[in-house]
């Protein structure tokens, strides 16, 4: 997610103090079994998931992002 600023990702990078990074994942709802394919989310470097929430029934999903 860049928010639509020009520059958004590098700038978070640069700021040691912030790990936070835009990533864009593909899930399929724990609830509602609704699948969805180049989602937005925002993760902290170095964890393994993020929690994004569905745009059909908005629960809450872990998806792993495959980091090692």
């Amino acid at each position: 997610m860049s928010y639509g600023i020009p520059g958004y990702d590098a700038w978070k990078l640069a700021t040691p103090w912030d790990d936070e990074v835009a990533l864009t994942v593909q899930f399929e709802c724990r609830e509602c079994e609704a699948y969805h394919e180049d989602h937005d989310a925002v993760g902290s470097r170095g964890l393994d998931e993020v929690i994004v929430y569905c745009d059909e029934c908005g629960a809450e999903n872990y998806v792993d992002v495959g980091r090692d």
